[in-house]
């Protein structure tokens, strides 16, 4: 490989990179080629012109040699130049110019640019004819043109079809790698979007799951949290005591029935089937009525809403539920009003209760009192349905509103 010090002064340095080592090789070999057969005589021909230049060989095969090792830098020029050399070689009466002009039509071919290379193919096969013609016409031998034709197609169409397979074979195996690469890249954004999609599913389920729980155990250990408190409250109480463990323990067993039918139907992989219906709103509130808190419910639905979808009284039992922990945690000490009614083609549920001196009346919402959690449950279950849900602080009450859309069961 040439000094880069050297080569600077003909190439510029950015340039330079593009000198491959497997351009030494085949310089290498034509060297030393061209020099074994003029060491063994075999390459002298009186043929082509000045015999008092025949001891300058070396001068244009190294000239010849070092422009196959510089060709990628700029592959017409430095192809001109092997065939320079080549012609060179010939005019002081060497044959293995022969192998210079050769290595020029496959460097055209094999490196060029996808025109240069068409031409320089089609190029060849022309070339040939016409001088095989021309050749023909001077001698007027058949037998010299033949033999002329001959060594034209070793040194000028052999090598173009020898670099245009080899170039359409390199162009193949980089169009397939591309190919795959392409496929590889497809495959791997695929393969993103499915696990996207699949951690999209996971949270859903997650969330899904969370409110199912929250729903569930805020309900029966509000109730506990409840009916504990007032039998503390009335230590020589028995009547109401019994009466508080009998319902702590109904409400115990009703929250592991349910944990345990949700643990099923997540294990099976089933959806979970809505719980909860408008003619059990009235257990619920006697539950939390019982320890004293004072709850005025007003169904104004026709037929007490036993027509509406399943999803539909899920959603509002929930929603009573729901208000009544709220109230529970919150408000106690107030009032707590809840009304069932038409609206247009929506079912309405409206729970109200007074707003605790503790509590700015002005807030926007009373979901900073607590976690909030509730409050996002029945929004997501609203808007599940195709509903409208609002919640808020205004006049010293806090007002929680839902609109369903009626639908037959």
């Amino acid at each position: 490989m040439l000094d880069n010090s050297i080569a600077g002064l003909l190439i510029p340095g950015s340039r330079l990179g593009r000198v491959r080592f497997e351009d030494l090789p085949p310089a290498l070999f034509y060297a030393g080629l061209t020099w074994l057969l003029h060491a063994l005589d075999l390459a002298r021909t009186t043929a082509w012109g000045l015999d008092e230049f025949s001891g300058w060989w070396p001068l244009p095969l190294a000239f010849g040699c070092l422009a196959i090792l510089l060709r990628r830098l700029n592959v017409p020029l430095f192809a001109a130049l092997i065939a320079l050399s080549g012609v060179g070689l010939l005019v002081v009466g060497s044959a293995c110019g022969f192998f210079l002009l050769f290595e020029s039509v496959f460097t055209l071919v094999l490196l060029g640019g996808p025109r240069i290379s068409r031409m320089t193919e089609h190029a060849a096969l022309v070339t040939t004819g016409l001088l095989v013609v021309l050749m023909y016409f001077i001698t007027g031998s058949a037998a010299i043109s033949v033999t002329f034709g001959l060594v034209l197609g070793m040194t000028i169409l052999m090598p173009a079809e020898w670099a245009g397979n080899v170039r359409k074979a390199r162009d193949l195996a980089a169009s397939e790698a591309q190919t795959a690469m392409a496929v590889a890249e497809a495959a791997a954004a695929h393969a993103k979007v499915l696990a996207a999609e699949h951690e999209m599913l996971l949270t859903e389920e997650r969330t899904l799951m969370a409110r199912e729980v929250h729903d569930v155990l805020s309900a029966r250990l509000s109730a506990i949290a409840l009916q504990s408190g007032a039998a503390l409250a009335s230590p020589d109480n028995p009547a109401l005591a019994s009466r508080v463990m009998e319902e702590i323990r109904s409400q115990s067993v009703s929250g592991i029935e349910e944990l345990n039918a949700m643990i099923r139907m997540l294990y099976k992989g089933n959806s979970l089937a809505p719980s909860g219906t408008i003619s059990d709103m009235d257990g619920l509130i006697e539950t939390f009525t019982g320890t004293g808190l004072r709850v005025r419910f007003h169904n104004d639905l026709p037929s007490g809403g036993e027509g509406l979808a399943v999803a539909v009284q899920a959603a509002l039992y929930r929603a009573l539920n729901e208000s009544l922990i709220n109230f529970s945690k919150h408000a106690p000490e107030g009032v707590l009003d809840l009304h069932l009614s038409l609206d247009g083609a929506s079912v309405q549920f409206i729970a109200s209760n007074p707003l605790p001196a503790s509590i700015n009346s002005d807030a926007p919402s009373a979901s900073s009192a607590g976690t909030g959690t509730g409050l996002r449950s029945m929004q997501a279950r609203s808007g599940e349905l195709g509903g409208v849900f609002r919640a808020g602080a205004t006049g010293g009450l806090f007002t929680l509103r839902m609109l369903l859309p009626v639908s037959d069961s």
